[in-house]
C-alpha cells in the first residue's frame, strides 16, 4: 500500500495532452472539447484558462431553451457595455441574416480588438439547430481577438468536419482528457497519495484514465486505506463525498439542488438561515464539486454532483418537494426571470402565484417557443383557481391568439365571458374594470373587421377608467406589417366605409391603449389614396401620419409612413430620397432599440429592390420564404407573401410562385386581407404569361381587377405593369373594364420612365465617382467604424461624418451600411 500525507485532496491535474492542445486555443476560431460526463472538461478548460493573459467570457448552458440561452449569452457583455447588452437583448436571438450581421457588429465594437475567449460550457444541453447554426456563423466569420470553446458531451455542428479541415475548429476528444498510468500517479502524488506501480496498474484497469472515477477513488483510499474498485459512480459520490458532511451539511446541499451556479444571496435565499456562508466555505474547503470564483462570487456545482442531489431530493416528501420548488420560483420572480419562475411554481403546483406571475409579465416573456408549456399552465390549473384571476386569463387568451391557436383562444374567451356573467359588474368597481378588458380582448376576436372591433372597444370604453392592464403596449400595433390599409381592407366597394370606421374607432382604442396606434387612421386614408394614383393627397396624409406617430413614440406606424413615402418617391424617380428614407428609418429604429420593427424594414426594402430588378441584394430570409426567420407576427404573414411573391417574380421562379398560390391564398383569406388577395392573382397572372399560359393569366388578372375596381386600387396594377402590360392590353381591347385599364397604362407610363432613369443612373455596371473624402469615409464605413470614431480618426465632427455619409447614400442610391459594405466590395 502506498503512503498518504495530508494534501489537497481538490487539486487539479491537467494531462499533457489536454495542455498541448489547449495551449493553441488562441490560433482557433473555435476550440470543442468533446468528452463524456466526468472527463474533466469544464474543470481543465477553467484551470488552464486562469494561466492565459486573455479575457475569458464564461456561459454554462442549462437546457435548450432559445429564449434562456439568448438571455444567458447577452449577459455576458452586461459588464462590457450594458448598451450592447441591452441592444443584444432587443434584437433577440438572430435568426435572419441581418440580425446576424447586427449581433456581430455589436460583439465586435464591445471586445474592441481585446483577445476574448468565450466559453460555453455543456454545449450539448443547447441541443438546438438554431444555436449550432448560429455557432457556425460566428466561426466562419472570424471575428477578430475572438475564440469560442465549447465543451461538451457531444455536438451535432452541422459542418463538423468542413469546420476542422478548414482550420476554423480544433477538436479535443476523451482520449485527450485520460489519464496515463505515469499521469495517474501524478496527480495522486498531488494530493497526497504515494501509489506502487501495481496500484497505478488497477487504477487503470478500474478507471480507464477517467478522471472523476479517479478523484473519487483516491477520496476513498485516504479515508479507508483500501483501493476499492466501484462501477457505479452515484454509490462512490454518496461514499466519499456527500455522507462524510455533516447532516446540517447535507440538508443544505439538497436545498441547493436547483442551482448550478449560484451566489452566496441565492444560496441563502433557499437555505433562508443565516449560516449559509459558513456552510459553503466548509464544502468548498473539502471536495472539487462546488467551487468558488472570488473575482465573480459565483459558486459553481459540478454537473455529476448536482445530478446527484437531484436524484436525492426526489426522495422528500412532497410538501418540503413543493417548497424547494416554491422558493426558486419566488427567487427567479424578484430577479424578473419569469418563465423559470413559472417553471418552478408549475412544478410546485402553485398555481395562485403562477397566475399571479403571468399577470405581472403581461404575457410579455412568453414567446412562440413556450406556447406548450402556457397550454400547460391553462389546462392543469384547476377552474376554481382560474376564476379568481380573469386578468391572467386575458393574458393567456391574447398570447394564444399571438402563437394563432384560435381554438383555445375562443375557448378561454368563452371561459371568461360565463365567468363575468356569474358575478354582476354593477355591484363590482374591480369587476365592471374587468368586464371591459374583457370587452376590449373580444375585439381581437374580430380582427380586421373595425365594424365588429369597434363595437367592443367601444364598450370597454364606456366600462373602464384606466388603461388596459392585460395588453403589452410595449409591443408593436401593425404585427410587424408595413401597411395598414393591407390589415384592415377586408371587403371590396367597403374600402371608405372602412376608413370611416378606422376614424371612428381609434380615438376609443387610444383612450385605453396609452396611444398604441397613434396616426394608424391618417396611414389608411394615405394609401388609399396611394393606390388610387392621388400621390399628392398621399404624401400629405404621410406627413399627418409621422407627426402623430412620433408624438406617442409609435415606430411601427413611422415604418408605415416612410414605406408610403418610398412607394410615392419610386413613381416620381427619386431613388436617392427612397433609399436615405430607408436608411434613416432604420438608424431610428437601431437607436430606439425596436429591433423586432428591423425584419419589417427589410420587407420594405425587398420592395424597393424587387422594383428595380435588384435581386441580388435581397435577404436572403425574404428571398427564400423564410418567414419564421423573422419577427413578424402571424397576421402579417400574407403582406410577407406581397413581398415574397413579387421576388419570385424578379428571380423568374414562376413554377414555384404558380406552385404557392393556393398557400398564398389561403393565408391571404385567414381574416381576410383582400391586398393580399388582388397581388396574388396579378402575380399568378404573371407567372402564368411567362410560361405561355395565356387563357389562365387573363383568368387571374380578370379576378384581381374584379377585387380591385370597386375601389379603384390601381397602383397593385401600375407596380407590376411590366409584367401584365399585354394581358391588359388584350382586356382592354376585348372592351373589359376600359376606364379602369386606361388609368392603370396611363400612370404606368410615367412609372416606367422613373424605374427606367433610376435604374441607368444607379445600378449600370459603371459606379457613380466618389470624392477623395467621400471615398476614405465609404472605406470606414466598410471596415466597421462608427461615425464616431471616422470623425476622430479623420478629425472631423460626427455631424459632418453623418453629412459626408448622407451624400454617399444618395449618390450611390443605397440605404444602409450594410449595402454600401457590399458596394465598396464589388
Amino acid at each position: 500500500m502506498g503512503k498518504i500525507k495530508k494534501n489537497d485532496t481538490a487539486a487539479v491535474y491537467l494531462t499533457t495532452a489536454f495542455k498541448m492542445q489547449m495551449q493553441m486555443v488562441i490560433q482557433y476560431p473555435c476550440t470543442l472539447v468533446e468528452a463524456p460526463m466526468g472527463y474533466g472538461k469544464t474543470t481543465g478548460v477553467k484551470e488552464f484558462l486562469k494561466n492565459m493573459k486573455v479575457r475569458v467570457m464564461w456561459q454554462r448552458l442549462h437546457d435548450n431553451s432559445l429564449s434562456g440561452f439568448w438571455k444567458d449569452f447577452c449577459g455576458l457583455f452586461r459588464e462590457l457595455d450594458v448598451d450592447c447588452y441591452e441592444s443584444l437583448l432587443q434584437i433577440g436571438f438572430p435568426e435572419s441574416s441581418n440580425a446576424r450581421e447586427m449581433v456581430t457588429g455589436l460583439i465586435q465594437k464591445t471586445l474592441q480588438l481585446e483577445p476574448t475567449i468565450l466559453v460555453l460550457d455543456d454545449y450539448h444541453l443547447a441541443d438546438n439547430p438554431e444555436v449550432s447554426d448560429f455557432m457556425e456563423y460566428l466561426l466562419w466569420n472570424e471575428l477578430p481577438e475572438l475564440h469560442i470553446v465549447l465543451t461538451a458531451r457531444y455536438t451535432r455542428l452541422t459542418n463538423l468536419d468542413e469546420l476542422i479541415l478548414k482550420g476554423y475548429l480544433q477538436h479535443i476528444q476523451k482520449d485527450a482528457l485520460e489519464f496515463t498510468p505515469e499521469e495517474i500517479k501524478a496527480y495522486y502524488r498531488l494530493c497526497g497519495v504515494s501509489l506502487n506501480e501495481k496500484e497505478v496498474k488497477n487504477l487503470l484497469n478500474y478507471t480507464e484514465g477517467w478522471i472523476s472515477a479517479l478523484y473519487l477513488l483516491m477520496l476513498n483510499y485516504k479515508e479507508e486505506g483500501i483501493l476499492t474498485a466501484s462501477s457505479n459512480i452515484s454509490r462512490l459520490i454518496e461514499k466519499t463525498v456527500y455522507t462524510p458532511f455533516s447532516e446540517e451539511i447535507r440538508d443544505f446541499l439538497v436545498h441547493i439542488c436547483f442551482l448550478d451556479t449560484f451566489t452566496l444571496e441565492q444560496a441563502a435565499h433557499m437555505w433562508q438561515k443565516e449560516n449559509s456562508e459558513e456552510l459553503l466555505d466548509a464544502i468548498v474547503g473539502r471536495n472539487a464539486f462546488i467551487s468558488y470564483d472570488e473575482k465573480t462570487g459565483i459558486y459553481q456545482v459540478h454537473r455529476i454532483f448536482s445530478e446527484f442531489l437531484r436524484e436525492l431530493m426526489k426522495h422528500m416528501e412532497p410538501k418540503e418537494k413543493d417548497e424547494l420548488y416554491r422558493r426558486t420560483a419566488k427567487w427567479y420572480e424578484k430577479t424578473g426571470d419569469y418563465i423559470s419562475a413559472l417553471r418552478y411554481y408549475y412544478l410546485a403546483m402553485d398555481w395562485e402565484a403562477l397566475l399571479a406571475v403571468l399577470e405581472e409579465d403581461q404575457g410579455h416573456s412568453m414567446l412562440n417557443e413556450h406556447h406548450k408549456e402556457l397550454t400547460s399552465f391553462y389546462e392543469e390549473c384547476p377552474p376554481s383557481i382560474r376564476e379568481r384571476h380573469p386578468v391572467a386569463l386575458l393574458v393567456i387568451a391574447i398570447c394564444f391568439f399571438s402563437y394563432n391557436e384560435t381554438d383555445r383562444f375562443a375557448t378561454i374567451c368563452e371561459e371568461i365571458g360565463l365567468l363575468l356573467q356569474k358575478n354582476p359588474s354593477q355591484k363590482n368597481h374591480q369587476l365592471r374594470e374587468i368586464q371591459g378588458e374583457f370587452e376590449l380582448l373580444l375585439g381581437f376576436t374580430e380582427y380586421n373587421n373595425l365594424e365588429k372591433m369597434g363595437a367592443h372597444i367601444k364598450a370597454a370604453c364606456n366600462l373602464m377608467e384606466r388603461p388596459a392592464k392585460f395588453m403589452d403596449t410595449r409591443g408593436g400595433w401593425t404585427f410587424g406589417s408595413p401597411s395598414v390599409l393591407y390589415m384592415f381592407h377586408r371587403e371590396a366597394g367597403q374600402l371608405m366605409r372602412e376608413l370611416e370606421l378606422m376614424k371612428e374607432t381609434l380615438p376609443y382604442y387610444d383612450r385605453i391603449a396609452k396611444g398604441h396606434g397613434a396616426g394608424a387612421d391618417h396611414i389608411m386614408e394615405a394609401e388609399i389614396s396611394y393606390f388610387r394614383g392621388e400621390f399628392d393627397n398621399a404624401e400629405i396624409l404621410a406627413h399627418k401620419a409621422l407627426y402623430h406617430a412620433n408624438i406617442f413614440k409609435q415606430q411601427d406606424i413611422l415604418i408605415c409612413a416612410v414605406f408610403l413615402q418610398v412607394k410615392i418617391a419610386l413613381y416620381k424617380g427619386d431613388y436617392a430620397y427612397a433609399a436615405y428614407n430607408l436608411h434613416r428609418i432604420r438608424e431610428q429604429t437601431e437607436k430606439g432599440k425596436w429591433y423586432h420593427l428591423l425584419d419589417t424594414i427589410e420587407l420594405c426594402q425587398a420592395f424597393l429592390l424587387a422594383s428595380l430588378g435588384q435581386k441580388q441584394d435581397i435577404s436572403k430570409w425574404i428571398a427564400n420564404g423564410n418567414y419564421e426567420y423573422s419577427k413578424l407576427h402571424f397576421p402579417a404573414f400574407a403582406f410577407f407573401n406581397i413581398i415574397y411573391g413579387k421576388v419570385l417574380l424578379v428571380q423568374e421562379e414562376y413554377h414555384k410562385l404558380l406552385g404557392s398560390m393556393d398557400y398564398f391564398t389561403e393565408n391571404a383569406a385567414v381574416f381576410p386581407n383582400l391586398l393580399a388577395h388582388i397581388y396574388t392573382h396579378i402575380y399568378a397572372a404573371a407567372a402564368n404569361e411567362k410560361l405561355h399560359r395565356r387563357d389562365d393569366a387573363l383568368e387571374e388578372l380578370t379576378k384581381a381587377m374584379e377585387l380591385a375596381i370597386p375601389d379603384l386600387l390601381l397602383m397593385p396594377f401600375v407596380e407590376n405593369c411590366g409584367l401584365i402590360e399585354t394581358l391588359l392590353t388584350e382586356l382592354y381591347r376585348k372592351g373589359m373594364q376600359r376606364e379602369f385599364i386606361s388609368s392603370a397604362l396611363g400612370l404606368y407610363e410615367r412609372y416606367k420612365e422613373a424605374i427606367s432613369n433610376i435604374t441607368a443612373e444607379y445600378f449600370t455596371n459603371e459606379k457613380p465617382a466618389l470624392t477623395e473624402r467621400e471615398a476614405e469615409i465609404a472605406q470606414l464605413v466598410a471596415q466597421g467604424l462608427s461615425n464616431k470614431e471616422i470623425g476622430q480618426q479623420l478629425y472631423i465632427s460626427e455631424n459632418t461624418v453623418k453629412t459626408i455619409l448622407k451624400h454617399i447614400f444618395e449618390k450611390l442610391g443605397i440605404g444602409s451600411r450594410a449595402l454600401l459594405k457590399q458596394h465598396i466590395a464589388l
